[in-house]
């Protein structure tokens, strides 16, 4: 079955808080207290690596519309329907490495790799484009694109030295991978099928069209509750922690458990119904300067217009 064949509810109005994730939440707030956070976000603005990065797509990448790539389209146009925001652009670029992204601050874009187009079906591409999506409309870009170009370009683009730069990134690192908790709701609000994001996360683990029929969602399952039990030990998490202090996306595994958890929840299903927090009952709201939509007051850009909303 494709995925235009099914009819998915729609959530218009509804504001982020209804699916964001608790520690999405409070690791953001620590991070906003890093001190030179307002420093480094000044060079991203000043540096102007969203046009940069923009412009170098347009010249190598496809970019996704109603005319190319048609069937991606429909996906694009059915994912920010459901979540009801401003349809951004989106690019398939050619890159070997299963992954997308979104970039950008002032008119988000989202990357979708070639490898990942061929590994996936529609549905599961659906459900990837809905979480990219969820990104944008819970406000997430600033501080992700930050992250991405601490990760991508060099040290020499965080103007900070030493334990506060450590800082830095301990605390983007760690509010970047529970970002990702939120976004994985987003794409289960999307898909609507608990087990089409399962299978998003255990082919991401597993990167191979020609074991996609034999990988198991159960069993995937219980591993992530295996790797859960090696807490047992002190030395084993403290080796978790090594290894997970810089990694950008939470483990697959604990992603795909954490969704399923979330699908068995009230909130979730009161979602479903037709009943959550509504963009007008957000505290603090303010107008977007270019359509008046109102917004909350952390957001750099309009999820309605997709404009720069602190002019």
């Amino acid at each position: 079955m494709t995925a235009e064949t099914l009819t998915r509810r729609r959530f218009p109005r509804m504001s982020s808080n209804a699916f964001e994730h608790p520690a999405d939440r409070a690791a953001l707030d620590a991070l906003r207290k890093v001190p030179v956070l307002d420093k480094v976000v000044h060079k991203l603005v000043e540096f102007g690596w969203e046009r940069y990065m923009r412009i170098q797509l347009m010249g190598q990448a496809i970019h996704v519309g109603p005319k190319q790539c048609k069937n991606i389209y429909k996906l694009v146009r059915e994912a920010a329907d459901i979540l009801d925001i401003h349809e951004p652009d989106v690019f398939i670029t050619n890159n070997p490495m299963v992954n997308a992204y979104t970039f950008g601050v002032d008119r988000p874009f989202i990357v979708l790799h070639s490898s990942l187009v061929d590994l996936f079906t529609e549905e599961e591409l659906l459900a990837i484009i809905g979480h990219e999506m969820g990104h944008i409309k819970a406000g997430h870009v600033l501080y992700r694109t930050l992250a991405m170009l601490i990760i991508l370009v060099t040290h020499q683009f965080v103007p900070i030295q030493g334990l506060a730069n450590l800082a830095l990134r301990v605390a983007l690192f760690d509010w970047y991978r529970k970002s990702e908790l939120t976004a994985d709701r987003a794409e289960l609000l999307v898909s609507q099928n608990v087990t089409t994001s399962v299978h998003v996360h255990m082919k991401l683990a597993c990167g191979s069209k020609a074991l996609a029929e034999q990988i198991d969602p159960e069993e995937f399952l219980r591993q992530a509750e295996s790797y859960q039990d090696i807490d047992y030990s002190s030395l084993n998490k403290f080796y978790k922690l090594l290894f997970e202090t810089f990694l950008t996306h939470p483990l697959s595994v604990y992603r795909a458990k954490e969704i399923k958890d979330w699908s068995q929840t009230k909130q979730y299903k009161e979602i479903m119904a037709g009943r959550y927090p509504t963009k007008e009952q957000e505290s603090g709201l303010r107008a977007c300067p270019h359509c008046q939509s109102q917004i909350a007051p952390s957001f750099f850009f309009c999820p309605d217009c997709g404009k720069n909303a602190r002019i």
